[in-house]
């Protein structure tokens, strides 16, 4: 560590080193601790994969349809044979649509095999009974990440030219020839226009529990006479539907103002370009590689991934469940699950004490959070079941006369209408949002519960070899962050069975939002070297860390030979990353995660251990007033 650097900058105390000396990989726009984890259980699975190949006797029925796919995959032989062929019958069906009542016709086929259209449906749990799912309306997203990009007219200049240019190129490849290329992606970039006012900013999304707007049937039809909406949604979910979700009102209220037979040559240009796009990456590598260049520039990655690797993930990333399964079996051994869980609960348990003690939350609050804290499930390691459609697949090859675009078409489909199933139906709670093969953690509102996949169990985050405070400061602290979670700003509104319900007192939750305030104002404006914090972007994952970081170190002063300085160096050495500057930028206006410099100082900061520790004084850059500080859980 270096330790001129404590008082000036603890994370590049902590990671100068390694910032120096870490290499961004070519076909990333970053390398952080997530990351090179990321990469070891690449490299695992692509060794595997490999043997899988040569040897199938031990595969299950899963493992060797995930197999098969790959074979397809990396026949790229086969892919340049067949070129653009496979997504004609994607571009016919689009050209033939004349008007809006031939989209409607269209629409249950597209919307099952996922034809990218300007608007559709989802059934996702009932935020206000989340022991029932409902059906969701919403827009398509636009073509630049962020509704900011539209707003200076410097920036839409030059990433709408390089939109263009890219996307010039892709058509060129699938054979458009100029005039109707210019003619695309004039009318696409038209309709792309009429969408932003009606599309909802990174900010605005960031407050999740916004997208729940509910609008009754008759509601719903009087604002969409150009399209039968509701004739669409019961016919994806075989029954009347009398209420619909609406994520984003301006665009129902918008919407015959902009899906009008008017705007019809805009939209099927707009649907073409989307679909070219989003279909590319089952065709030929050229076409692959020139579908992703706009991506690229915008996140400062300098070349695609390689053919090896793009063939393993295009099959892994339809069986990442099956193959993560097998991973966190195989590679999460019963000791290690075991520790981690009684972790877990050590810190729910802290996490207790530490509401009966609140100061600022009456008796009454604290009863439902505490309720909310002892019915919050753990999920450790790996699933207890699969999503149902694996074994519902079967993947015909190129010689069974299928292709790749084919295959994903079937999936989608089988995906889909599995998904539209469920419509007034309890959900599998069982069921995990991630494979256990994926370096990540997450907290569902709708459920209640958190979910550790095997892949993030592992150092630096944690290891049986690292000290019992290396691992609060690291896979503690993401414990405690996901279990913060439940209590940040949006995660709050929900009570223990995972629905939308206000268990707060008027006073408290008068208190939390001051709070919620407060540690938005901690970050907002902050420099980071890229730009400055949007702290009301970041607000629900500052909370998180912040309640994590408590929580995890009060948890790690519990356990025998506490290491003050080893927790401390654990949750800077996390949060190291080295990144594009384009790559930051863009996360800087579209990531609900705070910047990684910030996460690790300017939480340490906020916490009166680190400053006592290290005698932090006001004239230290790392020093941050007690009167400043924000703790709210």
């Amino acid at each position: 560590m270096r330790k001129e650097l404590i008082k000036t900058d603890f994370y590049k105390a902590v990671n100068g080193d390694w910032l120096e000396k870490a290499e961004i990989p070519g076909d990333k726009p970053s390398i952080s601790a997530f990351l090179e984890l990321h990469l070891g259980i690449e490299e695992t699975l692509l060794d595997l994969t490999s043997k899988w190949e040569k040897d199938q006797t031990e595969l299950d029925d899963n493992m060797k349809k995930f197999i098969k796919l790959y074979q397809m995959t990396k026949d790229f032989d086969k892919r340049s044979e067949l070129g653009t062929k496979p997504f004609e019958l994607i571009l016919n069906k689009i050209k033939g649509l004349k008007n809006l009542k031939d989209l409607e016709k269209s629409f249950e086929e597209f919307t099952l095999e996922s034809i990218e259209t300007p608007f559709g449906f989802a059934v996702i749990q009932d935020f206000m009974n989340s022991n029932n799912q409902v059906l969701y309306f919403g827009a398509s997203s636009l073509f630049l990440p962020d509704t900011s990009y539209y707003k200076d007219e410097a920036t839409k200049a030059k990433l709408i030219g390089l939109f263009t240019q890219t996307t010039t190129q892709l058509l060129n490849l699938y054979g458009f020839s100029q005039e109707e290329t210019e003619k695309l992606i004039r009318e696409a970039l038209a309709f792309d226009e009429l969408l932003v006012p009606v599309t909802k900013s990174s900010v605005e999304r960031a407050d999740y529990v916004k997208m729940y707007n509910p609008y009754k049937k008759a509601d719903v039809d009087q604002l969409t006479q150009n399209f039968n909406v509701m004739a669409q949604a019961k016919a994806l979910v075989k029954e009347d539907v009398k209420e619909l979700i609406v994520m984003n009102p301006d665009f129902l209220n918008a919407f015959d103002s902009i899906i009008k037979d008017e705007n019809f040559e805009m939209i099927k240009s707009w649907m073409i370009v989307n679909n070219a796009k989003g279909f590319a990456s089952y065709l030929t590598d050229e076409i692959r590689i020139a579908a992703g260049a706009f991506g690229r520039a915008l996140s400062g990655t300098k070349e695609a991934q390689s053919k090896e690797k793009f063939a393993f993930y295009q099959a892994y990333n339809s069986f990442s469940q099956v193959v993560g399964l097998y991973y966190g079996i195989n590679y999460f051994g019963p000791v290690a699950k075991e520790d981690v869980k009684k972790m877990v609960h050590e810190i729910i348990g802290v996490y207790n004490e530490r509401i009966t003690d609140n100061t600022w939350l009456n008796e009454k609050t604290k009863a439902k959070a505490i309720k909310k804290l002892s019915t919050l499930a753990v999920h450790v390691g790996y699933p207890d079941e699969l999503p149902p459609y694996y074994d519902m697949f079967e993947i015909l090859s190129y010689d069974e006369g299928s292709n790749l675009l084919e295959e994903k078409l079937k999936m989608t489909k089988i995906i889909t209408q599995l998904n539209y199933e469920k419509y007034n139906k309890e959900p599998n709670r069982n069921i995990w949002g991630m494979p256990a093969s994926m370096v990540n953690a997450y907290y569902s509102p709708t459920n209640n519960q958190i979910v550790f996949p095997a892949a993030i169990l592992q150092k630096p985050y944690y290891s049986l070899e690292q000290t019992p405070s290396e691992n609060y400061g690291g896979i503690g602290a993401v414990m405690a962050h996901e279990i913060s979670h439940a209590f940040d700003n949006n995660g709050a509104k929900f009570d223990e069975f995972g629905s939308l319900s206000n268990w707060w007192t008027d006073e408290d939750l008068a208190s939390f939002k001051k709070k919620s305030k407060d540690m938005i104002d901690l970050f907002d404006g902050v420099e980071t070297g890229y730009g400055a914090c949007n702290g009301e972007l970041t607000v629900s994952e500052n909370i998180a860390d912040s309640g994590g970081l408590r929580c995890a170190l009060e948890a790690s002063k519990k356990r025998e030979g506490h290491d003050l300085e080893g927790f401390f160096k654990n949750w800077a050495s996390v949060w190291r990353q080295k990144a594009s500057e384009e790559y930051s930028q863009l996360l800087l206006r579209v990531d609900v995660h705070g910047p990684t410099i910030l996460r690790a100082n300017m939480q340490l900061s906020n916490l009166p251990e680190f400053q006592e520790f290290y005698q932090i004084k006001e004239e230290d850059k790392m020093y941050l007033a007690k009167n400043k500080m924000v703790s709210i859980w």
